[in-house]
């Protein structure tokens, strides 16, 4: 009887060896981000140029850069502010950013979510990055800040202008 329990107790270890291990993110989606939030650490810093649809593409998903895209086309010939109008990446259109912390955790195969703390003028801020591995690497398709979503800009079109104070701030 103690050997059918040692061998039971024997498989039963083995088993737990082959188990999965609860999922850890993936060091490029954390590299990745870590990346764009260096940018922004410091008075005076330039944190990071999206006037080009290159750029946008560095850092969101297609989709995602297409609406910012289309939306900064239709502003500039409408010679009006665009629906962002502030730096998503940091909730703000000024910034002296500092101890900056990013996580990211896996959500399913090749999606993560990454948040970024830090503060901007003495103030606590979290930014929430939902994260989609593609092909060329990790991209964001999300952005959520305190009051909304990056995506909610864009949602139901582009605000009219009778509405644009305040659905323009971020």
């Amino acid at each position: 009887m103690k050997i059918v329990h040692g061998v039971f107790a024997a498989f039963m270890l083995l088993g737990f060896a082959f188990l999965p291990l609860p999922a850890k993110a993936d060091t490029e989606a954390q590299k990745f981000l870590e990346s764009i939030y260096k940018r922004y650490i410091g008075p005076d810093t330039p944190g990071i140029s999206l006037d080009t649809k290159e750029a946008l593409l560095s850092y969101f998903t297609p989709e995602l850069a297409a609406m910012i895209a289309a939306d900064g086309a239709r502003a500039e010939k409408e010679n009006e502010p665009p629906t962002l109008d502030g730096d998503p990446f940091v909730f703000a259109q000024d910034w002296d950013i500092k101890n900056v912390a990013v996580k990211v955790k896996d959500t399913g195969p090749g999606k993560a979510v990454g948040t970024a703390t830090f503060t901007n003028f003495g103030e606590t801020q979290e930014i929430v990055l939902n994260l989609v591995k593609m092909p060329i690497g990790w991209r964001i398709d999300d952005i959520q800040w305190p009051d909304g979503t990056l995506r909610d800009l864009y949602k139901n079109g582009i605000p009219e202008k009778e509405s644009a104070p305040d659905t323009r701030k971020l």
